[in-house]
């Protein structure tokens, strides 16, 4: 069994649990998914079976997301879940200071990692450091922010749609809205809505699992760029070594899909370039000779 199945997480679950389940419904020991997702959250999870555990680092990394975030009310864990460690009993917001504060998250560059993340720390989750009271120093990370839209302003809660980059941790982007209106806040809902081209309105339920809809390269790789490479140099290609590529203008950081000329995934590579030509370089090979 290979390939991708898109599955609608719900809310008590980590992704690690939706990871097992699908293995043991499916029958599939090899698997793993794209983006964690908090246990609270809900919304996509790509899954990924047999040899499309190989495709993931290659799958799209935007992410879209809906969240709530609740005013006057900050937590250890920076959402509505965690301790409560401060809590403003009396302020006036008004519909347009919120939106500016929100809208001024668009602007932002770096992002400090919550501790309750499960960004790794010397093989270890920083979650796991969290739980034991131990605060590890984390540097701030490159962020990207495509797009923020508010869609509700409520007394003490607003809702936002967010389009951004992997690795962005939403309740971190509620806890500064709090502190630009100097109130504290929360994240007190997340959804999932898409990663990539991949929407949540297209995934199946945990306990409605069909591998029917698994998902073939052609498909979950559909973003990425293809090359057909020839009969002559599929034995070539199994072995690793690198293709000559026609003249023309190449981008060293995109990720190819080579595919045989019946359509049968060989391999994902990359372009290189060496002295004044190219090669296509296999990062991943699927088939050998």
């Amino acid at each position: 069994m290979n390939g991708i199945l898109l599955v609608d997480k719900p809310a008590g679950l980590t992704s690690h649990d939706v990871v097992a389940q699908a293995r043991k419904i499916l029958g599939e020991k090899k698997s793993g998914h794209s983006g964690t997702l908090d246990p609270q959250a809900t919304g996509l999870l790509v899954l990924a079976f047999g040899d499309a555990t190989r495709w993931l680092p290659y799958l799209p990394k935007d992410k879209r997301y809906r969240a709530t975030l609740r005013f006057g009310i900050e937590t250890d864990t920076e959402d509505i879940w965690g301790k409560e460690v401060r809590r403003s009993e009396a302020f006036d917001l008004s519909p347009d200071e919120i939106r500016e504060a929100l809208n001024a998250l668009k602007l932002e560059t770096h992002q400090v990692p919550p501790m309750v993340s499960a960004l790794k720390h010397q093989g270890k989750a920083l979650y796991e450091y969290a739980r034991e009271g131990v605060e590890i120093e984390r540097a701030a990370r490159p962020l990207e922010i495509f797009d923020l839209k508010v869609l509700a302003v409520r007394a003490e809660e607003a809702d936002f749609e967010l389009h951004c980059g992997s690795g962005t941790y939403v309740r971190s982007l509620c806890s500064k809205a709090g502190a630009l209106l100097k109130v504290g806040a929360c994240m007190s809902s997340l959804r999932r809505l898409a990663c990539g081209a991949f929407q949540v309105d297209d995934a199946q339920s945990l306990d409605q699992l069909d591998p029917s809809r698994l998902m073939g390269p052609e498909t979950a790789l559909a973003h990425l760029k293809e090359l057909t490479v020839a009969s002559s140099d599929e034995k070539a290609l199994g072995q690793g070594r690198d293709l000559d590529l026609a003249p023309g203008a190449y981008d060293a950081k995109e990720s190819w899909r080579l595919s045989a000329t019946d359509g049968r995934l060989l391999a994902l590579g990359s372009p290189q370039r060496v002295g004044l030509t190219w090669r296509m370089h296999p990062s991943r090979v699927f088939v050998r000779p």
